[in-house]
């Protein structure tokens, strides 16, 4: 009888295995980054709540690593079902037409080509079939959100101060310039300045060795917009380094240091939200599977969220534990909810298991 109960279980495990679907998330970036871990974690607790056999792998920040690692996954003898991947500039249609050889469908991540390459790539669906869609974040309107916020605290708690805004920005891809546009289009002139966006190809490192030349060109500065919550955090290190006068400083990501700071009002706004990227193309994917295309060829990017003073106790608890298994992604779906789902924001995530206080219910 035991045997049977075994060799049962075994079946059973092996078909649960050979139906569920697989999903390759290829993690731009070495290990270490906050943020990309964070993308990671909530990926793997959305898989696993979605039953879908995800794998992930951690290459470079680079187009080589990223095409390598790629191009490894299409030539196993066990194809993935689907891969989800962040392009780099430059070398997208050498990928994407490898992976439209393979026929493994695929999901992209914050669209980082424009021009002349974004043309030939077109848009998911149209000139490359296995490309069935993307996720991406609005992140001009992203940039905005985070300078506006800047220059409200600025008013707030010096009404008569001009704004002089300095910009360490990231790279010279597409999700860096968009992010810094809102800043390029303020004229040096009226009532705010901008003075200057340096590049710092997203390493704190860079701020941290051209700080004192930064503030010494641009001494005035009292807003200091950083493209990254680590760009953020080594700017407020050097700043109280380096000088005595107030300065509100602000970031992407939602790191945890960085809520931290505006707990503690060193550090006055973050934007993010963007790390539920991974979580949000499994939660479609899984749509995909049951013949609900919520992707489609035109869909409206995803809109950043703001943390500031001012609901900063809203989210910091949840932000420290991560505690990710306790959220139920099916509720993201539409073939598990059999009606139009909700937007997966982290928005909708804290309104629905806030309870009392600091506690959040289980999922059901």
């Amino acid at each position: 009888m035991k045997v049977k109960l075994l060799v049962l279980w075994v079946v059973l495990s092996y078909t649960t295995s050979a139906f569920s679907t697989s999903v390759t998330l290829v993690i731009p970036d070495r290990v270490g980054p906050e943020f990309w871990a964070l993308v990671d974690h909530v990926s793997k607790a959305a898989a696993k709540d979605l039953d879908i056999d995800l794998e992930v792998i951690y290459g470079a920040d680079n187009r080589f690593a990223n095409l390598e690692i790629i191009e490894k996954v299409t030539q196993r003898p066990q194809k993935t079902d689907y891969i989800v991947f962040r392009p780099f500039y430059g070398n997208a249609e050498v990928i994407f037409n490898k992976l439209e050889a393979s026929g493994i469908h695929f999901v992209t991540l914050e669209q980082a080509f424009s021009g002349e390459e974004a043309k030939q790539l077109q848009r998911p669906k149209q000139k490359y079939k296995h490309w069935i869609g993307e996720v991406n974040f609005n992140n001009v309107a992203g940039g905005k959100l985070l300078l506006d916020a800047l220059i409200e605290a600025l008013r707030a708690t010096q009404p008569d101060a001009i704004p002089s805004i300095t910009g360490l920005g990231g790279d010279f891809d597409n999700l860096s310039l968009a992010r810094q546009q809102p800043l390029m289009q303020m004229q040096k002139a009226g009532d705010t300045i901008l003075n200057q966006v340096f590049p710092t190809y997203w390493d704190p490192g860079n701020v941290a060795s051209n700080f004192q030349i930064i503030l010494e060109r641009y001494p005035q500065t009292n807003i200091f917009w950083c493209a990254g919550d680590q760009l953020a955090l080594e700017t407020l290190n050097q700043y109280r380094i380096l000088s005595e006068r107030p300065a509100l400083i602000g970031g992407f990501d939602w790191l945890p240091d960085a809520l931290l700071k505006i707990k503690q009002g060193e550090m006055t706004a973050s934007v993010g939200g963007h790390f539920l990227m991974g979580a949000i193309a499994l939660t479609k994917i899984v749509d995909f599977d049951n013949n609900i295309d919520r992707f489609g060829t035109q869909s409206e990017p995803y809109s950043f969220e703001l943390i500031t003073q001012k609901n900063i106790d809203k989210y910091l608890h949840f932000m420290l534990e991560q505690n990710w298994q306790n959220v139920d992604f099916k509720q993201f779906t539409a073939s598990k909810t059999k009606q139009h789902p909700k937007a997966l924001t982290m928005q909708n995530i804290i309104d629905t298991y806030q309870n009392i206080g600091e506690s959040y219910t289980l999922k059901k």
